[in-house]
């Protein structure tokens, strides 16, 4: 098997993994408690403070024309055309009929109690009502307040010219408000026994006047009208309100106004042609009684008992003749006057030519149409303006309807002409044979004949009335009422159950928004799984949190987990470094706060610990912390050999820690540290030392800041280059990595130092790249002597997630 090359890592491509997605955002679970506690705060304040708003619905069904009545109005065709869905639907949704609805309710005034928290409207439940006798326009823009004293007493207040008006009022006597006069009268549910009690509160309210045109506007846009299933002929209303009462009398009236206004439109054609009827019917009853009364008078002064056979015979057939002709010339009348009507541009819809037996298919059809798009307009007029672009097609289409209508009657009057020709033709014949009669017989049956038209046709349009009483006495909507208006129960808005389920999402989303812009943000590394998409330089090991007082864990305290983790690092080393002796390993970092020196004395106090001799070199010479740690003097150290005023046995001092561990400080500061370095000198130090111990340590300035480590990387076998967890910037990383690639640093190692136990992202286990060791921690129990692992079981439930 071919052997991996270990010093040319590659840099790892990190691969999905839900439990470290868990873990990484589980050791914020403070947050995600604090945003479901909250969250439910929240949504129960929203659920208790919103208004709620409750659904009122009704179904309507339109009805086919198949009653009695309404077969005997197609017959004299005094009804409109078939009703239509959507022009219903848009009736119903008219100006017009929300303000008739509108008269009939109480809405002028609106009444809200005004509470510690929050307002509420409030409807028949207001112990007062308001009846307005005279109200200015400014009063429907100002609110006004009302403070009930007691039974009998209350203060009417407003704000006027940024001074407070203020009237004290007695219920049921008007008085002058300012901008009117009104009166408030107490409701039959007044509290009188409450009222008196100190602890009551509801006794403040807002007064707001409402104009109806506010009042269309608002439940314009709160009703809905729309079929309750496709291919039905069911309207179901449906309307949101706060106050469900008030929601309710308002579809109620509503839908009483919707059915009247459909009768009213029904009879107002047969009332106008039984108002035509009737006035035809007065004209003709005084000419037959005139008529009537000159025979008697005739037959009275001639003597005259009966009339000849033949002549009896010629007297029935010019009646009969004067009776079509007067048939014939009413229709002539009627046809003059719709025609009258069409170049007019008169309303058709109330006209019933059907009236006087006008029988003539298209023209019922055209008349009925016309009417239908008369009323489509006047429904869109009333919805916008009359410059609305929907009412051009229309207009268009009836000016073409109008059009055929008059070709139409043309052809009827022209048909009508040549029957009254025809008929004075025959009249013409007849009356010749009358010549032959005596005179006396003549003129009696000229008077006969004149009785008997114009009792023909008093007959005839008596008919026609009686048939119109009819219908009227029967008259009743097409739709009818299926299911009354009722109120949905329990608020449509807010839903509590759904105000819940949207906090407790928003409690999860958004603190996972929170640490993802936090960590996006943040320029600081925080996991290992940073580290390796940051470099290609392998992780020797990682250390954690050091809780401890003592710098020097590893051997103040070596049953310690984080002196276990060094000892792993000094297992890797020697992998590392394939096993060479007397080797020479720098410790360095990007900034001084990373923990380098730290590092450096744990390391080489592991590496002394197992019987190894061991020196511990401080060539940081410009800020040295290993003598505080080992209480040694700094008078005399490395940088006093480099100048050379020291010799080799001068610098170095026993640890007083262990017999194998030995120390060598920095020094006195000099002024040219970097010169010093790089000196002959400084090769002549290493080598000695290669001599005397087994294992050499530097502690080196950071790197990132001085050029002094790049200095010494050519007399280490090794670099340890020391991460720090929440302090070591994403940039640093960057030019680690390019002094690996580029070869200015050898066998360089990443220590990730100070790392929360939480944020290796692995638990215990963290894979270094190599795979030589494990960083020991949970998976031994009470093996260590850590704090940590007495954290109570609240701590352990959550380090569950870290195994």
């Amino acid at each position: 098997m071919e052997e991996k090359n270990l010093n040319t890592p590659t840099r790892e491509q990190s691969d999905f993994s839900l439990k470290s997605f868990l873990i990484r955002y589980l050791r914020y679970w403070y947050l995600f408690a604090i945003s479901i506690v909250l969250g439910f705060f929240i949504a129960k304040y929203y659920n208790w403070y919103k208004t709620p708003i409750y659904a009122i619905t009704a179904k309507l069904l339109v009805k086919d024309d198949t009653g009695g009545k309404d077969r005997l109005l197609k017959q004299m065709d005094v009804e409109a055309a078939d009703k239509n869905i959507e022009n219903e639907i848009e009736i119903f949704r008219s100006h017009n009929l929300l303000a008739k609805a509108l008269d009939q309710l109480d809405f002028d005034v609106s009444y809200f109690l005004i509470g510690n928290v929050k307002v509420s409207e409030v409807y028949t439940d207001c112990p007062f009502k308001i009846t307005i006798d005279k109200l200015e326009f400014s009063a429907y823009s100002q609110p006004f307040f009302v403070d009930i004293v007691d039974s009998t007493n209350f203060v009417f207040h407003y704000e006027k010219a940024s001074e407070t008006e203020q009237i004290n009022g007695v219920f049921g006597e008007r008085f002058n408000m300012g901008m009117g006069n009104i009166t408030l009268e107490k409701r039959d549910n007044f509290p009188l026994n409450q009222i008196a009690h100190p602890s009551f509160e509801k006794r403040q309210y807002r007064i707001s006047f409402n104009t109806i045109g506010f009042n269309q506007n608002k439940y314009l846009s709160r009703l809905s009208v729309a079929l309750a299933r496709p291919q039905s002929s069911i309207l179901q209303i449906y309307l949101e309100d706060e106050v469900p009462q008030k929601g309710l009398d308002f579809v109620n009236a509503l839908i009483d106004v919707y059915l009247k206004n459909d009768v009213d439109v029904k009879n107002n054609a047969a009332s106008n042609t039984s108002d035509f009827l009737n006035a035809q019917l007065a004209s003709i009853t005084d000419d037959l009684e005139r008529i009537e009364t000159n025979r008697e008078r005739y037959k009275v002064s001639k003597g005259i008992i009966d009339l000849e056979s033949e002549s009896q015979m010629v007297l029935e057939r010019l009646r009969d003749i004067d009776a079509q002709k007067a048939i014939n010339d009413a229709r002539l009348s009627m046809i003059g006057q719709l025609k009258r009507y069409v170049l007019e541009n008169q309303d058709l819809r109330d006209l019933a030519p059907a009236a006087l037996d006008i029988n003539d298919a298209l023209l019922i059809k055209l008349i009925n149409k016309l009417s239908e798009l008369q009323s489509q307009r006047e429904i869109i007029i009333n919805q916008s303006t009359a410059n609305d672009p929907t009412l051009v097609p229309i207009n268009a289409e009836i000016e073409l309807t109008r059009s055929s209508l008059l070709e139409n009657i043309k052809n009827i009057e022209k048909s009508l002409e040549n029957t009254a020709g025809e008929l004075k033709g025959k009249l013409r014949d007849n009356k010749n044979r009358v010549e032959q009669i005596p005179t006396t017989q003549r003129e009696l049956l000229e008077i006969e004949r004149k009785f008997r038209i114009q009792e023909n046709l008093y007959i005839f349009l008596l008919q026609k009335h009686a048939e119109l009483s009819i219908s009227l006495a029967a008259t009743e909507s097409d739709t009818r009422l299926i299911d009354t208006a009722r109120v949905l129960p329990g608020p449509i808005s807010p839903v509590h159950q759904r105000a819940f389920s949207i906090a407790l999402l928003l409690a999860i989303i958004i603190p996972v928004l929170l640490i993802i812009v936090v960590e996006k943000l943040s320029d600081k590394i925080k996991s290992i799984a940073q580290i390796r998409k940051l470099t290609s330089v392998p992780i020797l090991g990682v250390v954690r949190y050091n809780k401890h007082s003592s710098q020097l864990v590893s051997v103040e305290k070596p049953r310690s987990s984080i002196a276990e983790e060094y000892r792993s690092i000094r297992t890797n080393l020697q992998f590392f470094n394939k096993g060479e002796s007397a080797t020479v390993t720098m410790v360095t970092s990007s900034i001084g706060t990373e923990g380098k020196t730290f590092t450096a004395m744990n390391l080489a106090a592991v590496m002394a610990a197992s019987g190894e001799r061991v020196v511990l070199v401080g060539l940081d010479m410009r800020k040295p912390r290993i003598v505080e740690q080992f209480e040694i003097a700094n008078d005399i150290g490395s940088s006093n050999y480099l100048s050379r005023n020291a010799a080799v046995d001068d610098i170095i001092h026993p640890s007083g820690y262990l017999e194998t561990l030995f120390v060598i400080p920095s020094g006195p500061n000099p002024p040219n540290p970097s010169e010093l370095i790089m000196s002959e000198r400084m090769s002549e130090l290493i080598e000695e030392l290669k001599t005397r111990f087994d294992k050499i340590v530097i502690d080196t300035p950071p790197i990132g800041l001085v050029s002094d480590g790049l200095i010494l990387a050519k007399h280490a076998d090794s670099t340890l280059y020391v991460v720090r967890d929440g302090v070591t910037h994403k940039d640093h990383l960057h030019h680690i990595n390019g002094l690996y690639e580029s070869g200015q640093l050898k066998n360089v190692a990443i220590v990730f130092n100070a790392v929360r136990q939480s944020r290796t992202g692995y638990g215990s286990r963290t894979g270094y790249g190599y795979g030589y060791g494990y960083v020991y921690g949970s998976d031994y129990g009470t093996y260590f002597d850590d704090e940590e692992k007495r954290g109570g079981r609240f701590k352990k439930w959550f380090k569950r997630f870290d195994k």
